[in-house]
């Protein structure tokens, strides 16, 4: 849901720094998870290549001489119970799927939705990469169909707001413009032009968030205040609606939708 020719303006030094742990874009592919103890079985059509521990480095001890069932091999070396994940990888499956994402069809889709399809390439087939445990196939509950439905649901030209504050300072003040389901700007509160010098989480400082977004940007559709230990804590959290409730209730959020219309 990103534009191939998305504008980013006046991103300021802090946002990029806070947002940078989440813009990771090989974790639309990616199935070992940070910290994990893998197993990694490379192999070109069934003769292994190249057996690798992410601890104990090459491994020649377990007597891997042929690869005819991925899966299978994948977990039985998952069952012994040496590693958290066990990848069994097609070298030519690689290639294949390298091959195919470099297709002008693939490179005109969205940026998001180019990505996916290299997802989509990666994992249909499970004997090219068998993973055990699979693939998660979502990030903190978060899913591409989710996200999508989200934006899809927006006013034709919308805008978004997300502040974090870090005690007293903003780590993060993004901004998101939203057409026709794609966002297409992408910038952050230096851009506003009532923005005050000291942001906070606070009504006062709400209110003027939003009508900065009402005067430089395509009418606002919401924008949430947040303290970081709450966005944290809504980011991992199993259900989003119910953390940001909780948020919102104890007091480490703030959140503004357009009014409702008046029906007479």
């Amino acid at each position: 849901m990103i534009d191939p020719n998305w504008s980013v303006i006046d991103l300021d030094p802090r946002t990029w720094r806070s947002l940078g742990r989440f813009i990771d874009v090989p974790q639309y592919m990616r199935t070992a998870q940070p910290g994990e103890h893998g197993l990694f079985v490379l192999h070109d059509a069934g003769r292994p290549l190249r057996v690798f521990d992410s601890r104990a480095g090459l491994r020649a001890d377990l007597g891997i001489d042929r690869v005819d069932d991925p899966r299978l091999l994948a977990h039985s070396l998952f069952e012994t119970g040496e590693w958290d994940r066990v990848h069994v990888i097609d070298k030519r499956h690689l290639a294949g799927v390298a091959r195919r994402a470099q297709t002008i069809e693939n490179r005109a889709l969205h940026l998001d939705a180019y990505y996916r399809r290299v997802f989509q390439l990666m994992w249909q087939d499970p004997t090219g990469y068998a993973s055990v445990p699979p693939h998660l196939g979502d990030w903190n509950g978060f899913t591409y169909g989710g996200v999508q439905r989200f934006l899809n649901g927006l006013p034709p030209a919308a805008s978004l707001a997300l502040g974090v504050f870090a005690g007293e300072a903003l780590s993060i003040g993004l901004i998101l413009e939203v057409h026709a389901g794609v966002i297409q700007r992408v910038t952050t509160f230096e851009a506003l032009e009532t923005l005050p010098a000291e942001p906070r989480l606070s009504a006062g400082f709400m209110g003027q968030l939003w009508a900065g977004l009402e005067q430089r940007f395509a009418p606002a559709a919401a924008a949430l205040l947040y303290t970081a230990a709450g966005f944290d804590a809504w980011i991992a959290a199993a259900d989003k609606t119910e953390a940001l409730q909780q948020a919102l209730q104890s007091g480490q959020a703030m959140l503004r939708l357009p009014a409702a219309p008046d029906p007479g």
